[in-house]
């Protein structure tokens, strides 16, 4: 492997690490002294995945271990939604998909930029609650993981614990709640166009999309919804899966609030 492609290698530290005494987490360190063959010298990119990036360089193989060290100085973002910060907080509720499909819009959340993930229960969710054991959450965090190092996102996704469609209402406050609704009489694009720039979207205070289980919100969810403030947008002439409407809504909002750097 050349060198070049070694420096481009991203990984996670392992929880309470840090950049000035970093550990790998372990599947990234097994990654990448059994897979990739690392040797002395090598330079890596760490995340602690909360804002914070920096090259380490692998100082040598100890007992098998991975002996490394901070290679300048560490760079960190700001949480989305924070001054400058290139995304707002964006905040997406919704059952999750059976399957693969879940592993899929994680994948895809983590791309697109999207801070938050909450897992939906509704009147009409299908399936079981499995999905959310620890197994699968432990499943879904690495799949979330390895998104952050493809896209070199240097924030993990969150991942919250699932909470009923009245009860995540009820939360807290959100700059706007978008819910995603075929027979809407406007799209997301019109909405967002006349969601002022100010203020973005934080953690205290998200920009929200919600999104029905595969049978729809019921009459008296809907009601309830529209109570608390949230405005029925559609986005597109056919039902979408979750995931596929999920995804197409993050996109469409970030292309519409992202602010990059001049």
């Amino acid at each position: 492997m050349a060198e070049s492609e070694r420096t481009d290698r991203c990984f996670f530290l392992a929880p309470g690490s840090s950049f000035d005494a970093p550990e790998l987490a372990p599947e990234d360190a097994e990654h990448l002294r059994r897979v990739l063959r690392a040797r002395a010298g090598d330079r890596v990119t760490a995340f602690d995945g909360r804002g914070g990036r920096a090259e380490l360089v692998v100082r040598a193989l100890e007992r098998r271990e991975l002996v490394l060290a901070l290679d300048g100085v560490p760079r960190f973002e700001p949480e989305p939604g924070a001054p400058g910060a290139a995304l707002e907080w964006l905040e997406i509720a919704a059952p999750l998909p059976r399957g693969a499909r879940a592993e899929e819009l994680v994948d895809r959340l983590v791309q697109l930029g999207v801070a938050r993930l909450v897992p939906l229960g509704a009147e009409r969710t299908q399936g079981d609650r499995e999905s959310l054991s620890p197994a699968r959450r432990e499943r879904l965090r690495r799949i979330g993981r390895a998104a952050a190092k493809q896209s070199r996102r240097a924030w993990e996704l969150e991942l919250a614990d699932e909470l009923e469609f009245a009860a995540w209402l009820g939360a807290g406050a959100r700059v706007a709640c978008f819910l995603a609704d075929p027979g809407a009489p406007r799209t997301l694009l019109d909405a967002l166009a006349e969601l002022p720039r100010e203020p973005r979207g934080t953690r205290a205070r998200p920009l929200a999309l919600v999104f029905g289980p595969e049978g729809g919100f019921t009459d008296g969810e809907l009601e309830i919804a529209r109570a608390a403030g949230a405005i029925d947008v559609a986005l597109g002439p056919h039902v979408l899966r979750i995931e596929t409407a999920a995804e197409a809504a993050a996109a469409s909002v970030v292309q519409a609030r992202w602010e990059p750097a001049r």
